[in-house]
């Protein structure tokens, strides 16, 4: 009890502090642990998600989402998220948590950076395989992160040698960490310019159309993110210092702990799913669709009559050596690959929808694929290989 009184008390002090300094504080309170509480939440359902597609890593619509970028934006989500409970003031500013620089520049900024980084590096690689027809490897997946990364790191660096009175301090009276005006302008600065540089790749990718739904997915996580970055911007400007409004910080961590954890969601929850309830089918015509879009426009191909070697190099950055399958009971590859001649394991009606397919006759429906995959898997005497041929 005595304790209780003792927390109230302080509260009172700083209620009175802030409004010395025309500031109405609001005390941090249960909608503060609520929404801590609701992050952890969605940090865990997206933890078992990632550790789900990196046990079905096999899986080549799994293996295709990039899960080592996946996985470096969940830990950014998570640390920027650590970074708002103290930055948004969430808690009680003691101990380890009143180091506002710390968290402020060397954990939140760095690593809402990070993250923007990594859907920069998305947008850039689709810009590489669909528009410039290019593979994207070598050093083009990591010079965008030798050049943002380290002005991040001297930004950070300056901002920690600086007088805190021009950079951030910890308020003490108020027990708050404070932003300076300009130094919470140039943090935005920042931030916008390297989401400048994404929405330019994004209208240079705005005719590209492929059936993976990657640019739809981009689109859609810019957005988010957009969303995200406007309301840092608003609310952070009007409502300075933001950890002193209840509704301010508790909904600028909200956005941004959904921000992130939707992000991950859109690009892995469709092949996780597929792969639990429709594995076999969906890989099936998964690989269909890689030969219709992603080889034959996207990727350098090269055929002969019942052969391929084709490089690859799909969005998670890795190129690969396809051979395609030389068996009878393979007559799936073999009529998608090449115009090889008939195959006894193959239906007709199998044989016409993926011909039909390569030759552009089924083009911008797959239907007909669909049920060529569930014809596949339903043949006794037909196996698929479900080695990681592609990635």
């Amino acid at each position: 009890m005595s304790l209780a009184l003792v927390a109230r008390a302080l509260d009172a002090d700083r209620i009175q502090a802030a409004a010395a300094h025309g500031i109405s504080l609001d005390p941090v309170g249960g909608v503060d642990k609520a929404t801590i509480a609701v992050g952890i939440a969605f940090f865990g359902l997206t933890f078992v998600l990632l550790v789900y597609a990196w046990c079905n890593r096999d899986y080549q619509p799994i293996r295709a989402k990039n899960l080592p970028q996946a996985s470096v934006m969940f830990v950014s989500g998570v640390l920027w998220f650590v970074g708002d409970i103290a930055v948004n003031g969430h808690v009680d500013l003691a101990g380890g948590w009143a180091k506002c620089r710390l968290w402020a520049l060397w954990i939140r900024l760095m690593f809402v950076l990070l993250f923007s980084c990594c859907v920069f590096v998305r947008v850039y690689a689709l810009y590489w395989l669909f528009v410039r027809r290019q593979q994207f490897r070598g050093w083009k997946p990591v010079v965008p992160y030798l050049i943002a990364m380290p002005c991040v790191f001297v930004f950070c660096l300056a901002g920690q040698l600086a007088s805190p009175s021009v950079t951030m301090r910890l308020d003490g009276e108020m027990g708050l960490c404070v932003y300076s005006r300009a130094f919470h302008i140039s943090t935005l600065v920042l931030q916008w310019i390297m989401w400048a540089l994404v929405m330019v790749f994004m209208w240079l990718i705005r005719n590209i159309q492929a059936s993976f739904n990657e640019m739809h997915e981009s689109l859609l996580i810019v957005l988010i993110t957009l969303l995200s970055l406007v309301q840092n911007t608003v609310v952070g400007t009007v409502r300075a210092p933001i950890a002193a409004h209840s509704k301010g910080r508790n909904a600028t961590t909200w956005v941004d702990f959904i921000d992130t954890n939707f992000t991950i969601w859109i690009i892995l929850i469709w092949p996780v799913v597929q792969s639990i309830f429709n594995r076999s089918a969906y890989l099936a015509l998964w690989r269909a669709r890689l030969v219709d879009e992603g080889f034959r426009r996207g990727y350098d191909v090269s055929d002969t009559a019942n052969h391929v070697e084709t490089t690859v190099c799909s969005l998670d950055l890795r190129p690969a050596s396809v051979d395609a399958p030389k068996d009878d009971s393979a007559w799936l590859y073999r009529t998608m690959y090449a115009d090889a001649p008939e195959l006894p394991g193959a239906p007709s009606a199998v044989r016409a929808s993926l011909s039909n397919m390569r030759n552009g006759r089924a083009r911008g429906t797959f239907s007909s694929t669909l049920t060529a995959a569930h014809t596949l898997v339903s043949q006794p005497s037909v196996t698929i290989d479900k080695r990681p041929e592609y990635m």
